[in-house]
């Protein structure tokens, strides 16, 4: 009787834990939705990257914690947010003079955007793996350093980042 209770509890006890681990087919079904829900957002030209590291001059690379580092895309604007992003401190509102997106035959993404605006002119070259929605962003600015950072691809609707008002 005892051992019967005793087994019992157990798998009481280890039936939920049990039940709460992802198998490997649910993570790669949720990868793939979110590589899905990332491209349709680059597609529609509503997304936002806000940087989860970033490469600092020295090649150290470096965790960001700061939801107001971020590039967003809105229509046929962009704003690029801080020193991670755009290597000054304003808050850049610039116009996409080109948005150019390609795919390898892996599935692979990589979006070219030329940017130009009153503080800030460049390039932007974002790679995204597939089945999945991090992304390598290195940007190229007309005069300054190049910026390397890496952050999840986010439909517009559901990001979390903090703008400032008035952009340049």
């Amino acid at each position: 009787m005892k051992k019967g209770l005793l087994m019992l509890l157990v798998m009481l006890v280890t039936l939920p834990l049990a039940a709460q681990k992802m198998s490997k087919e649910e993570k790669a079904a949720a990868a793939k939705a979110a590589y899905n829900a990332a491209v349709e957002s680059v597609n529609a030209k509503t997304f936002v990257i806000v940087p989860s590291s970033y490469t600092q001059k020295d090649g150290l690379i470096e965790n960001n914690i700061d939801n107001a580092n971020f590039l967003s895309c809105e229509g046929k604007n962009l704003f690029a947010q801080g020193y991670i992003v755009c290597d000054n401190k304003y808050t850049n509102i610039v116009e996409a003079t080109e948005y150019n997106l390609t795919f390898d035959k892996k599935g692979n993404m990589k979006l070219r955007i030329v940017v130009s605006g009153r503080m800030l002119k460049g390039t932007y070259v974002i790679s995204m793996r597939n089945n999945t929605n991090l992304a390598d962003v290195i940007f190229t600015p007309q005069s300054g350093e190049t910026r390397k950072f890496s952050g999840p691809i986010v439909p517009l609707k559901s990001a979390s980042y903090n703008k400032r008002s008035n952009p340049i």
